[in-house]
């Protein structure tokens, strides 16, 4: 095995994805922009129908940083109070574990026929909105062709000589795995690509559990520090809500990778095989986070 061009394809295929999950963000943004941001506007409606913009708004961009981005533009005009703007968000990140299900499964043979109608309908839409479904759809083929290129890119590994070794070891640090992840997905910039690429090394027998699901969670935390970044230069009223979220997502993480590492819970319920288990914990986490919000529990938390 030659490690140096294994990592070479890898780390073409996750520049691929990475690639794929922003032609579908900005394809939406780009045709339906006016639609995304009166959804968003009118989300002030109350904590439930903002959690569902926020899920709906997100599915669509494939996104909960670019409904962050939003939000925090409605916060910083006034439109959106802290705590609707919370709800908002945590909604958003319902709704990128949403697009992880959804991209998850096994849909190889609607590759060619996405390419095939993307292509035609970039090339040949006679307006803006025809040409940007165009991008939308290829966007997603090319996902999920970058999802087989990661798989094939790391066969090789199984039977490297070293990885026992650093699984081994992230798997016992379960509290560096998780600094990981958050690391892992905060420098790429997308939750959805970070845990699609923690289950498929999961897929092919690289991650057991108790690493995938401290990944998993770390990339959780990650997410909510892309937002924080972003939304640094920003006034206090977006700052706000973007530091929530963090606090949020991120206590909520910490908690429930203690109570998983400690009390080992079986987690066969969610599924079988450790990625399948992996990406509906992670459904499963930023729903009950979602719920907590609606409950009150974040004004508790945090004081709004």
């Amino acid at each position: 095995m030659n490690l140096y061009l294994v990592l070479l394809h890898l780390a073409g295929a996750v520049m691929l994805l990475l690639w794929a999950v922003r032609m579908v963000r900005t394809g939406f943004e780009r045709s339906q922009e006016p639609a995304l941001k009166r959804f968003l506007r009118e989300s002030r409606g109350g904590k439930l129908r903002a959690a569902a913009v926020g899920t709906g708004v997100a599915v669509a961009l494939q996104s909960s940083t670019a409904v962050a981005l939003l939000a925090a533009g409605f916060a910083g005009s006034g439109v959106l109070t802290l705590a609707t703007g919370l709800t908002l968000m945590l909604g958003a990140d319902l709704g990128s574990a949403l697009v992880v299900q959804i991209l998850s499964i096994d849909l190889h043979w609607l590759i060619p026929v996405l390419l095939v109608v993307g292509g035609t309908l970039f090339f040949k839409g006679t307006s803006r909105p025809w040409r940007q479904g165009g991008r939308i759809v290829m966007g997603i083929a090319l996902i999920l062709i970058s999802l087989q290129m990661i798989g094939q890119a790391t066969l090789p590994l199984r039977g490297a000589e070293f990885l026992p070794g650093i699984v081994g070891y992230l798997a016992g640090d379960f509290f560096t795995a998780f600094l990981i992840g958050a690391l892992f997905t905060w420098l790429v910039h997308s939750s959805v690509a970070s845990i699609l690429m923690i289950a498929t090394f999961a897929a092919q027998g690289l991650v057991p559990l108790e690493l995938g699901v401290s990944l998993m969670l770390g990339a959780n935390l990650g997410g909510g520090l892309i937002a924080l970044g972003l939304t640094r230069n920003s006034v206090v009223e977006a700052r706000r809500i973007a530091i929530g979220n963090l606090l949020f997502r991120g206590i909520g993480a910490a908690l429930l990778l203690v109570a998983f590492h400690y009390l080992q819970p079986p987690l066969d319920v969610l599924g079988q095989g450790v990625a399948r288990q992996v990406i509906n914990l992670h459904l499963v986490f930023n729903l009950l986070l979602l719920v907590a919000c609606l409950s009150g529990a974040v004004g508790g938390i945090l004081g709004v």
